[in-house]
Parts: C-alpha cells; structure tokens; sequence
C-alpha cells in the first residue's frame, strides 16, 4: 500500500528539530516509530470497518518494515493469502448449510452445498480448529457429491487494503500523527 507523504509543514518541523536536537537521527527515528506503530493500527481497524472479520485477523497478516529515518519511510504491506472464510461472520446448520457475510452492509450469502467441520477430519493436522468446506456439484446434474470438498476463504488483507478510500484515510492519519510526533520530539528537545 504506497501512501507518499510530502508536505512542506513536515519538512518545516524537520528543520525545526535539527535546530533544537542534539541528536537528529535517534529523535527523527522515535517520532518515526511511534508514527509506524500508530498507522499500524490504524490499518487494521480502517480494514475492520468494512468486513465482518476481527482486527486481530487483519494484524496477523499485515507486515511492517523498518523505518528509514533519510526519506522518513516505513511500508505496510497485507499479506496475499486469502483468510478462511471461518473467519468472517457466518451461521452454519445441518438443515441449511453455512450463511456467511464477509462485507459489512451487505446480506449472508447462503451456501448450502458447504458445512463446517474439523481439519483434523480431512488429514489436515489443524486438532480443534474449524473450517469451512464446500462439496462440488456432480456434472450429470444438480446432485452434491460426496467428494471433492475444497475450504472456502474470503478476500486477502491485501485486496482490503487496495481500497482507496482506507489508503486516503490512512495516509490523512499517517501525516496528522508524525506532524503531532515531531512536535513532541521539538518540545523534549526544549526541556532536556
């Protein structure tokens, strides 16, 4: 998710606390990291607010880099994987198989050919953990056959943040918090 950030006032606060720091470099990279972890956040709940899946799922695959104090940088980047649709909100039934909803505002959508169960049923070593399947249609016609069965997912954390308007609002929240974290670094320059 490439969000550039290029503002003059930010530029103006850097030269500000060159002038004021005795040590540039480790104050630049506190107001960096503080920054980075903040936006972090920020990308997840931002993510959250559109699907029906938990922060923690969307932390889990998010990447941060380092920062990179010269061109005041750090990337975050959403894994490619897809979250198993286990993970967003769904009811699942003998009688009418699993509803889930991955948007928020949207309807369930109804799969009756899929169920829940176990990984550990299917050879996989999951022990407790659940997921959810689907059994194919046979090509004869509308009969669901035994076999094969294949785990449903939902969209990666990646296709989440491709959306343009959590890349705007993140952004926006990126250089609100390192303008407010450099001022901070300014103003325990002055005390100390």
């Amino acid at each position: 998710m490439p969000i550039i950030i290029d503002s003059r006032d930010l530029q103006a606060l850097q030269r500000r606390l060159a002038g004021v720091s005795k040590n540039l470099g480790r104050d630049m990279k506190r107001a960096l990291s503080s920054t980075q972890r903040a936006t972090r956040t920020e990308t997840t709940k931002a993510a959250a607010d559109g699907y029906t899946t938990s922060t923690r799922q969307i932390g889990a695959n998010t990447r941060v880099s380092k920062v990179d104090t010269t061109d005041l940088s750090f990337t975050i980047t959403g894994l490619k994987a897809p979250i198993g649709l286990q993970h967003f909100k769904h009811s699942a039934t003998r009688r009418n198989g699993v509803s889930a909803q991955v948007k928020k505002g949207g309807g369930a959508q109804r799969l009756p050919t899929a169920f829940k169960s176990s990984v550990s049923n299917f050879g996989g070593g999951g022990g407790a953990s659940k997921r959810i399947f689907m059994r194919a249609r046979l090509a004869g016609g509308g009969q669901v056959g035994r076999l094969p069965i294949k785990a449903l997912f939902g969209p990666s954390v990646a296709d989440m943040l491709a959306n343009p308007a959590i890349q705007n609002r993140v952004g926006a929240f990126a250089l609100n918090k390192l303008s407010a974290e450099i001022t901070r670094q300014i103003e325990v320059a002055f005390r100390g």
